[in-house]
């Protein structure tokens, strides 16, 4: 991913009250409520209150395992639950979530996972659901139901996604690489709770309050932490979800990021079957 996605990818509380309030003119407009949780189901969430006019998309639904426990949707399945709440291929899609700092936790995978299965048009509410209800957005409990079928199509853009073995060759190239967990989830003198050497820029600090950092002080915070944007990066975290939003965060800086979906999940799992390659280098 280049920046050259960059102009769009976040949009204001204000900006969305706008084409609500002139919703005739930006008919292409689809608001989704990416919410998701491990202990509770966002959808009654949803049904409670929501943006008006959103629609509810669990961008988790598919496919889980123990390796993979916050995997991908399949194609079939993604494509599917996506036309079916209106999504065409010229939808300009708004993502919001309640999720903590500012729903980009969750927002940002949704971002990633739209963009990975080949859609376009995709920008993140900056400051989420939270920010809204600050900014005294209406709330709604309505839903679509009659919603018209989409005509949405995926075009999996595999290039997006890095996988365990093409990991295996950016840590012994020295390919730069950024870990999104939390610090104290980590023991950087020990290099077996980490892959080669990562940055470890967590994902919560690229947020101040509900919203991201203003685009130059993150271009800044991110070279002070020693990420050099004119390179190729990679992304990770446990298995796919924090690591989303600092791809996000590098490509709205005019960088290049990749996902390692996997994550340290499965890096632990398999790299002791890879004869001779150091946890560290």
């Amino acid at each position: 991913m280049s920046g050259s996605m960059s102009n769009d990818m976040f949009v204001s509380c204000q900006w969305l009250k706008n084409r609500i309030a002139n919703r005739h003119l930006f008919q292409n407009l689809v608001i989704l409520d990416v919410s998701w949780a491990s202990d509770k189901n966002m959808e009654d969430e949803f049904l409670r209150e929501h943006i008006p006019g959103a629609q509810f998309f669990n961008i988790m639904d598919d496919n889980h395992t123990d390796m993979y426990p916050r995997n991908l949707p399949s194609v079939e399945n993604f494509q599917s639950r996506a036309r079916a709440i209106g999504i065409n291929n010229d939808s300009h899609l708004v993502l919001y979530s309640k999720s903590q700092h500012g729903g980009l936790f969750v927002s940002g995978r949704a971002w990633w996972t739209f963009s990975y299965f080949g859609h376009q048009s995709i920008s993140v509410l900056d400051g989420g659901f939270s920010q809204w209800l600050e900014e005294d957005g209406d709330v709604s409990k309505e839903r679509c139901s009659n919603c018209k079928i989409g005509d949405f199509s995926t075009n999996v853009r595999g290039n997006l996604r890095v996988e365990f073995d093409e990991m295996v060759q950016i840590l012994k190239t020295h390919g730069q690489i950024i870990d999104s967990r939390a610090s104290d989830k980590l023991n950087l003198k020990d290099p077996s709770t980490y892959i080669g050497n990562a940055i470890n820029i967590p994902m919560s600090v690229i947020v101040k309050g509900h919203l991201i950092m203003p685009k130059d002080e993150l271009r800044e915070f991110l070279t002070e932490k020693g990420v050099k944007l004119n390179q190729p990066t990679v992304c990770y975290c446990n298995s796919g979800m924090s690591s989303c939003s600092l791809v996000l965060a590098i490509i709205y800086c005019g960088g290049q990021a990749r996902l390692y979906s996997g994550g340290y999940n499965e890096w632990k799992r398999k790299i002791y079957s890879v004869e001779h390659l150091p946890l560290n280098s």
